[in-house]
């Protein structure tokens, strides 16, 4: 098992933070049922052959509309899950420079996850991605899907 420290070190950049969120993107357009869609350059995202609607990676997950960053976000989820004890709303306010209610908040949503994205399943199944990874993961994306620059 991973401590907290050792997670956030796998989990260093936000292109890092959206590999484990992929096994949770949208599967059929929710507007018009379609199954195909484009890959797009910007982080991840997907948008529908039929309708154009765009779906973030982080549609349907905790980290969706988070405001404050996916990275941040990502660094209090592992704080909240892997800590022992786990640190108060209060604390993590402090420490990611966020108000109290920003931070009880997404605590809370943590807590009561039911996703539940466990990193330590994905890192020992998907050895940790570096840079190349990744961008042998764009030049997958490339040759499979039509791209769209937006």
């Amino acid at each position: 098992m991973h401590n907290s420290k050792e997670l956030k070190k796998s989990f260093s950049s936000i292109q890092k933070c959206y590999l484990p969120l992929l096994n949770y993107e949208v599967k059929t357009c929710v507007k018009c049922g379609n199954e195909e869609f484009y890959a797009t350059i910007k982080n991840f995202e997907k948008s529908c052959k039929k309708c154009k609607t765009r779906y973030k990676t982080t549609y349907k997950t905790l980290f969706h509309n988070v405001r404050f960053g996916l990275l941040k976000a990502f660094h209090i989820y592992i704080d909240v899950a892997y800590e022992k004890p786990k640190p108060k709303a209060s604390e993590l306010a402090r420490r990611y420079d966020l108000t109290y209610k920003t931070a009880y908040n997404f605590k809370q949503k943590v807590t009561m996850d039911n996703l539940s994205i466990n990193l330590d399943v994905y890192l020992r199944t998907n050895k940790l991605y570096d840079e190349e990874k990744l961008l042998k993961y764009f030049e997958k994306i490339k040759k499979s899907y039509h791209f769209l620059s937006i």
